[in-house]
């Protein structure tokens, strides 16, 4: 025995597997500076009242992230539709103060017209604003649209 007083392999996996079920997986990823910035919808629309008129409208709410330093940024716009889309986008770079070598958006209708697990179609306009604003458009795999910038 290498090392006495060690456990042996089937009692070491027996300890793993018990400490394994109390684990949430994860992966870490490094990013570079500049290199891409995560955009996306939340989940929840947001409540807003009016105080005057007690009117109650809800809004979406688009995030940012920069990939390498985690700063983000947030803005509540009327729709998911393409010129909110565009508009908040062209804001969030606007308050970065640059342009990523990729913009990297989840597989939302303003940006995604077709999914696919190899090759999205991009939509249209959102093809466009890369171009224009001479950035890649990597949107996320279909089967995986959730991404983590940590």
């Amino acid at each position: 025995m290498q090392h006495p007083g060690g456990y042996n392999y089937t009692h070491f996996c027996h300890h793993y597997k018990i400490w394994s079920k109390t684990q949430e997986p994860t992966l870490h990823r490094e990013h570079k500076a500049g290199d891409k910035i995560f955009v996306d919808f939340a989940g929840k629309k947001f409540r807003f009242v009016n105080s005057i008129t007690g009117e109650i409208r809800y809004l979406e709410v688009f995030v940012g992230i920069l990939g390498a330093s985690q700063h983000i940024y947030a803005e509540a716009v009327e729709s998911q539709k393409q010129e909110h889309f565009l508009s908040v986008v062209a804001n969030s770079l606007e308050y970065f103060g640059g342009v990523p070598a990729a913009i990297v958006p989840a597989n939302l209708k303003p940006a995604v017209t077709k999914t696919d697990n190899y090759e999205a179609q991009l939509n249209h306009y959102f093809d466009k604003f890369g171009l224009h604003y001479n950035t890649t458009i990597l949107p996320c795999r279909s089967h995986a649209p959730h991404y983590s910038t940590s």
